[in-house]
């Protein structure tokens, strides 16, 4: 029953009293660990209603203890049968308990105080000297204390396991016993502080580890120091990571100043690395070797004292890199091979016991080893770091090696292409084309195939003497037996790494591992092939798909060329023809025109004038005949010239006084005049076709004006080492939108009757000439045809 100031279960009301009014808090668990009593005290303490706590088992009620210090205490308490005192931090209730437990057959019965109700203690600093006291003996540093004059006065138990020593040892003795190293005035260690800072040390048994270590000084109520607490953390693997980790890229910086070195040829980088990496990871001897079947030939070395040299050769068995070379992967040791030849002559050397060796691969193809060796053993095996060195070095050699061979293969290509573009035929571009194939690009089994129209079908052109020896008859390939045709006609090429995996193969039993085909253009297509799988590394992929380009263009080049040849050949037959035809037309014309203009006139004159006025369109239309006939037969000149016609320095003023003589006589109706300001004993770039220009251009005119007096006005103007030349006239003007094409072959002017030949064979002429023609419109009307030529001194 409870009583109204404590709470029992079955208790002597008694006893309860006496305990209720003692100032303890107390409570009482029997053997399953239930709340049997629990004084008013208690209840306060723990915050909770005793009603409710009676018959709850500890660990329901205060889950926190089960597996805390409480439950460790208590439980050892049963078990031994021996008080127990322990004093602790309650998280929950944020306060300091000292607890004592008392067991008994019943049961356990618990007494506890809040040590922040025991008089004259200040709690807060109780709680730092408890937690201090916990700190001190549970943290995993290694912990310190001296005294003012540094003489140790405590160690902590991780202290007393780092060192080696119990504090009973070390008690009294100078800090500077535990030091590794001595330490001079300059390089003593800050007293306190919050600057962390490395030291030596020593242990018990004489060995020595690198400490991290920070010092505070601990100060009593009046701040006077009482002593010295160091903290020491054993960072030896820390620091000797770091020191790795900072030689690594040490080695990375020099690494790459080493090979973007432009000033370096290929040769002394390799060998500069090679040091660098002797020195880096501390060995003998640093190789680089190719291996070809069974043959290891060193490339190049780095070493003080191996008799090993460039141009070396040993049997790959007598070698490490044997090994490398199986596994493909890197292989190291640092204590002797275990399958070290019995006599250890090894790179004819007296053995190495130390090793590191990695592949280096060009093009997907192992091309030989980098490995790095010593004589001795190694006290510690190469780091992974290490190893990424070497494999760094070993890729950054395949990576030029690779880039070294495609720039020479381009180049032997570049020289391809010029023969390829050389070539007549493609007989003759096929050939050439197998025959650098296997030469440049060491691709011995290739073949060219093209396409036939007549029989709609892909026909063997020419193959590698390998090829033709692999394979006696090369095959035709048709619409949908093969896969060269969709290459042929996809125009898209195919790669097959592993011909037993490939689909459609033209013949199933093919000795081929691996096979490129390309297309080329129209023409057909380029096939190469290898014997193994896996053949045809992206490189090569690239210089198949570079010297495919390159016969595609010369191929079409040959075509064209040969439709030029042909075309050629006609139109020399056609202006051999034409020649002759205009040889005999104006010879003939030129004279039958003559004879009606001789008697034409002779009539005129023996008219009367109404009938010799009626006789004028007859004989304009003979001189017309013959203007026709002249500019026909130098724009034949112009056309049929094999060449650009040399220029020569010709009087402008002359030629333009010529011809306005010429049209006067022939347009006596039409005002033709020079200006007066027109440069005098100018000469030009031109030949002595120049006067066509101005005659057509004055004739065009005159016949395509439709005022009763046709007016033509001539200027010109110096400017700087050109002559602009204006020829202005009164005609109904030529339209802005037909300005460019009025010059076209054909053109014959607003509803002109000309032929049309004539401002073709103008603007035909100034390009000769090097010069310009324009038109624009004359002020108030017509058109202005504005000529610019340079002058012969400046062409000269």
């Amino acid at each position: 029953m409870a009583t109204d100031e404590g709470f029992g279960v079955d208790d002597d009301a008694s006893v309860e009293a006496v305990l209720d009014r003692i100032d303890d808090a107390v409570y009482a668990l029997d053997t399953d660990w239930r709340f049997t009593f629990c004084n008013e005290h208690a209840a306060d303490l723990l915050a909770v209603d005793p009603e409710e706590l009676l018959g709850e088992t500890l660990w329901e009620a205060f889950p926190e203890t089960t597996n805390g210090r409480v439950g460790k205490e208590f439980r050892t308490a049963m078990e031994t049968g021996e008080t127990t005192r322990f004093d602790i931090y309650y998280d929950p209730l944020a306060r300091w308990f000292s607890v004592r437990a008392h067991p008994s057959d019943t049961g356990l019965t618990v007494v506890f105080r809040d040590l922040a109700e025991e008089g004259g203690r200040d709690l807060d600093l109780q709680r730092k000297q408890r937690l201090f006291e916990a700190v001190f003996e549970q943290t995993e540093d290694a912990l310190i204390v001296a005294d003012g004059d540094r003489r140790i006065t405590d160690l902590n138990p991780a202290a007393e396991s780092l060192f080696g020593y119990a504090t009973s040892e070390v008690a009294g003795q100078p800090v500077s016993t535990l030091y590794g190293e001595p330490i001079g005035e300059e390089s003593e260690p800050p007293r306190s502080g919050d600057q962390l800072y490395v030291l030596t040390y020593e242990r018990a048994d004489g060995t020595t580890f690198e400490g991290e270590t920070l010092s505070t000084t601990l100060t009593g109520p009046n701040g006077a120091a009482l002593a010295t607490l160091a903290s020491i953390r054993d960072v030896s693997s820390r620091m000797a990571y770091e020191r790795q980790i900072e030689a690594r890229n040490d080695a990375l910086r020099r690494f790459h100043a080493i090979t973007t070195d432009e000033e370096r040829s290929f040769e002394a980088t390799v060998e500069a690395m090679l040091g660098l990496g002797v020195d880096y990871l501390d060995v003998d001897i640093g190789i680089f070797a190719s291996i070809d079947a069974d043959e290891y030939v060193v490339e190049a070395t780095a070493s003080d004292s191996a008799p090993i040299d460039a141009g070396d050769s040993f049997d790959l068995s007598a070698t490490y890199c044997e090994r490398v070379a199986a596994a493909g992967k890197p292989i190291t040791f640092t204590n002797g091979s275990d399958g070290e030849p019995a006599d250890s002559q090894v790179y004819g050397t007296d053995g190495l016991r130390t090793y590191l060796g990695v592949p280096v691969v060009v093009d997907d193809t192992l091309y030989g080893t980098l490995c790095f060796a010593a004589h001795d053993d190694r006290d510690e095996p190469f780091s992974d770091g290490d190893t990424a060195f070497a494999q760094i070095a070993a890729q950054w050699l395949g990576a030029e090696l690779s880039s070294n061979a495609f720039e020479t293969k381009l180049t032997a290509l570049n020289e391809t292409a010029r023969q390829l573009m050389a070539a007549e035929s493609r007989d003759e571009i096929a050939e050439i084309t197998t025959e650098r194939a296997e030469a440049v690009l060491d691709l011995p089994l290739t073949g060219v195939w093209w396409y036939d129209d007549d029989r709609d079908e892909l026909m063997p052109a020419t193959q590698t003497a390998a090829a033709a020896e692999l394979i006696d008859e090369q095959p035709t390939f048709q619409e949908g037996d093969a896969v060269a045709w969709e290459v042929y006609t996809d125009g898209e090429p195919r790669v097959y790494d592993d011909l037993t995996d490939a689909e459609e193969l033209h013949n199933e039993e093919t000795v081929f591992g691996s096979e490129v085909l390309v297309p080329l253009g129209d023409h057909g297509v380029l096939i190469t092939g290898a014997t193994t799988a896996h053949a045809f590394s992206e490189t090569d992929r690239t210089l198949i798909d570079v010297l495919a380009a390159t016969v595609t263009a010369a191929l079409d080049q040959a075509e064209r060329e040969a439709i030029l040849r042909e075309t050629q050949g006609d139109l020399e037959a056609a202006n051999e023809e034409l020649a002759l035809l205009n040889q005999v037309v104006r010879h003939d014309i030129k004279n039958d025109v003559a004879v009606i203009l001789g008697h034409g006139q002779s009539l005129a004159d023996r008219l009367d004038d109404d009938s010799a006025d009626a006789l004028q369109p007859v004989l304009r239309a003979a001189t017309h005949i013959t203007d026709i006939t002249e500019t026909v037969g130098e724009f034949l000149d112009v056309l049929g010239g094999d060449a650009e016609p040399a220029l020569e320095s010709i009087d402008l003023a002359a030629v333009v006084t010529d011809e306005c003589r010429k049209a006067r006589d022939t347009y006596e109706n039409a005002d033709i005049r020079i200006d007066d300001a027109f440069p005098i004993g100018v000469e030009v770039a031109a030949t002595e076709l120049l006067s066509s220009v101005f005659r057509n251009l004055i004739t065009n005119a005159v016949t395509h004006n439709d005022k009763p007096t046709p007016e033509v006005t001539i200027s010109g103007e110096e400017r700087g080492d050109s002559v602009v030349v204006h020829v202005a006239d009164n005609g109904p003007g030529i339209p802005e939108d037909r300005r460019d094409e009025i010059f076209g072959r054909g053109e014959r002017g607003l509803q002109s009757p000309g032929s049309g030949i004539g401002l073709y064979l103008v603007d035909t002429l100034v390009k000769i000439y090097d010069g310009d023609i324009e038109i624009s419109d004359n002020d108030p009307e017509g058109s202005v045809f504005t000529l610019t030529l340079r002058k012969a001194e400046a062409a000269a």
